[in-house]
């Protein structure tokens, strides 16, 4: 059984992303510098400096897989031309994310959380979502994903 201290390290680090991507929106949309918060999402959320990274973003036909920074940043901020089909998905000015979580697992110092998120934009629109995140221990209170899988639910 999983430690309640872990449920919550990985419930904290999906809503520091929530809030980082609603962040990132939000300047952009005002024109400001979205720099440091890209920094910050790549080193104080995504594993990065730790490790490789695994990432099959939601909306990615084309290039469904990416495991550099440049692809994140495409992926997020659609504006480095690293992966064409990209137009930037935290820059979709989203007014909120919510994790609905299924179940978070631990093996060897090691996490793993599936589940639904939902993105509602500024129209209430919602976007359902669904996601695996793979979070790796960094000490007793840290976290970083190295594993973030989203796809849309099956339409059949």
């Amino acid at each position: 059984m999983i430690k309640k201290e872990m449920v919550n390290l990985v419930s904290q680090m999906q809503r520091r992303w929530a809030n980082i991507v609603i962040e990132i929106g939000q300047e952009y949309k005002k024109k400001n510098n979205v720099d440091n918060l890209t920094s910050e999402l790549m080193q104080k959320i995504y594993a990065f400096d730790y490790c490789d990274v695994l990432f099959k973003p939601t909306l990615a036909k084309e290039d469904q897989f990416r495991s550099s920074k440049e692809e994140f940043l495409s992926y997020f901020l659609g504006q480095n031309n690293t992966c064409k089909e990209d137009s930037g998905f935290a820059i979709k000015n989203w007014k909120s994310i919510e994790f609905n979580n299924y179940k978070i697992t631990e093996y060897n110092n090691y996490l793993l959380s599936m589940g639904n998120y939902f993105f509602k934009d500024q129209e209430n629109e919602i976007l359902k979502v669904e996601y695996t995140f793979g979070f790796i221990k960094i000490n007793n209170n840290e976290l970083r994903i190295n594993l973030h899988h989203s796809s849309l639910p099956y339409g059949g």
